[in-house]
């Protein structure tokens, strides 16, 4: 099928390979971009994977957008061994609020990886933000955890979110 542009999908395919091989930065993230209109969660998730941070970034964000339909995806990258696909998933997550994720999301608290600590942090403060009876669902250290990460993050706003409850670990 044509576009407005006149190209079928399968040139825009083409082009956009060919944007992610460029080494221009704002070439690539135009590819991303393009990924996004096709609503190609697969590539886009297979770019988590990116060594480029604006890349991974804009990735992350565009798979958002899918909403909850893209988190049995992105769940399991919260197990890879790369640190950045781990802080990756954990923002997507944390953006969809998706609280089953919880569980995991918890023992994620302890991990050795400070970016990915703050990616967990974040996303369980969000779902918190969102529904209160997540904190709830933490226990005391857990609690803990999260607020000295945030307060480590300077994450104010979200420290707040966190604090501002009653049973909060301080």
């Amino acid at each position: 099928m044509a576009k407005k542009d006149g190209s079928t999908e399968r040139e825009r395919r083409g082009q956009i390979e060919q944007f992610l091989k460029s080494k221009d930065l704002m070439t690539r993230l135009k590819a991303v971009e393009m990924l996004k209109e096709l609503r190609d969660s697969e590539k886009l998730l297979s770019l988590l994977y990116s060594e480029s941070w604006h890349v991974r970034e804009k990735a992350a964000s565009a798979l958002v957008e899918f909403g909850g339909e893209i988190r049995k995806k992105v769940e399991p990258m919260l197990d890879e061994g790369y640190w950045y696909v781990r802080a990756a998933a954990a923002f997507v997550i944390g953006e969809i609020g998706d609280t089953s994720v919880l569980p995991k999301l918890k023992k994620m608290l302890s991990e050795t990886n400070e970016t990915v600590r703050g990616e967990v942090a974040r996303a369980i403060a969000k779902m918190i933000k969102r529904d209160r009876k997540v904190l709830d669902e933490l226990e005391v250290d857990e609690k803990l955890k999260l607020e000295s990460t945030l307060k480590a993050l300077k994450e104010f706003s979200l420290l707040e979110v966190i604090k501002g409850h009653e049973g909060s670990a301080e």
